[in-house]
């Protein structure tokens, strides 16, 4: 029987590979029950923040390939278009591209006020 840790590592090259992989198939192809998928997305999702939740039925690879669950092989070099091929700028691309993103936004309270008795020309500058 594997440990939690050896499913985790292969679930995590699975998803580094694939990008995107079905609870489904998770459960299928390491023979998880529900609660083990909830110890999975835990660890990925919360702790680690390797990983996101898609609509409760995919998870969705978000680290990147520096993270420490990257394979240790280096990246390929980039592969140069060949003269044949049509410019990045003929080619057939995509208008528009899905990515994460995350938004915080701080309100100090009373800081409206305090910002209105600075000088203008210190309101700019890191302290």
């Amino acid at each position: 029987m594997s440990t939690f840790a050896e499913i985790r590592a292969q679930v995590l090259a699975l998803l580094q590979q694939e990008g995107r992989v079905a609870y489904r198939v998770l459960k299928r192809q390491f023979a998880l029950d529900d609660e083990y998928i909830e110890d999975l997305k835990a660890d990925l999702i919360d702790a680690k923040r390797l990983a996101v939740d898609e609509e409760g039925k995919v998870l969705v690879w978000t680290g990147s390939a520096h993270s420490p669950w990257a394979p240790a092989s280096p990246p390929p070099p980039p592969s140069l278009p060949s003269p044949r091929e049509p410019p990045l700028s003929a080619r057939n691309t995509p208008e528009a591209e899905r990515r994460q993103l995350t938004v915080m936004f701080c309100d100090l309270v009373g800081s409206t006020p305090l910002a209105e008795k600075l000088d203008p020309d210190l309101k700019n500058c890191a302290r």
